[in-house]
């Protein structure tokens, strides 16, 4: 219950802080929370910030939803097969601790400007990151539920879709939703460079304008859909994996 409390309390009390200490410094570049969600308002009334909002959302959705097609394939073929996982995964254990960000400019040359490179990236952040979780996830499937599925004469696919597919997916969803802070990071990072939309473009235009109240609206409105999108994939990994969520309280 205290633990409950103090997540709720923390929000609030990060927020006093930020007003407090602005109303402190009285300096031009550390306008107070008040101010910045005044202006996010009346940015958002007039409708200034709804075309980067659905960019950014826009990219990062579908960036998100590439890395896991490709990531679940691939994780399940690596932690399923040892042949393939010996080969393989120490290339991925090597490429794996690479800042995929250092990419960004030789994606940018063979892409081009435009939201493919920028979801590009993200997907391949997430890439890396699940098919890791994936392979690793699969592995540590106990042996006495592959031999129950031996013995009723199980199919590849039948093993996938009935053990290994649900065995893995709280950890898929985990890791997606904790991967949220990185992908929305990224995000920022490929809006300034060759952009000309998304909330992270509209934060550094409004940084070098010396704006810094509407730059403090961007940034509280990129906090806001990383924690939406927390929040969301959270509420679809209570309902996917609602068994997990009763063993774990039962636990």
């Amino acid at each position: 219950m205290l633990s409950k409390i103090r997540k709720i309390a923390a929000l609030p009390m990060v927020l006093i802080l930020w007003e407090l200490a602005s109303r402190a410094l009285q300096r031009p570049f550390f306008p107070g929370v008040s101010d910045s969600v005044k202006t996010l308002a009346e940015l958002m009334i007039d409708g200034v910030i709804w075309d980067h909002i659905a960019a950014s959302f826009y990219r990062i959705i579908l960036g998100t939803i590439l890395g896991l097609l490709f990531s679940v394939p691939v994780g399940l073929l690596l932690g399923t097969k040892k042949k393939v996982d010996h080969v393989a995964g120490q290339l991925f254990n090597l490429l794996y601790p690479i800042p995929k960000v250092v990419f960004l400019p030789v994606i940018v040359v063979v892409m081009g400007i435009g939201d493919l490179p920028k979801i590009f990236l993200i997907a391949l952040v997430l890439f890396f990151q699940l098919t890791i979780v994936i392979r690793d996830s699969a592995k540590k499937l106990p042996d006495t539920l592959y031999d129950s599925m031996k013995s009723l004469d199980a199919s590849e696919l039948q093993f996938l879709r009935h053990l290994v597919i649900p065995g893995c997916m709280p950890d898929i969803l985990t890791s997606v939703r904790s991967s949220i802070g990185i992908s929305t990071a990224m995000l920022f990072i490929t809006e300034n460079f060759a952009a000309t939309s998304g909330i992270g473009y509209f934060i550094t235009k409004s940084m070098d304008a010396r704006d810094y109240e509407r730059m403090y609206a961007g940034v509280i409105a990129l906090g806001v859909l990383g924690v939406s999108l927390y929040l969301l994939i959270g509420v679809a990994e209570y309902y996917v994996c609602r068994w997990k969520v009763l063993e774990t309280r039962h636990a």
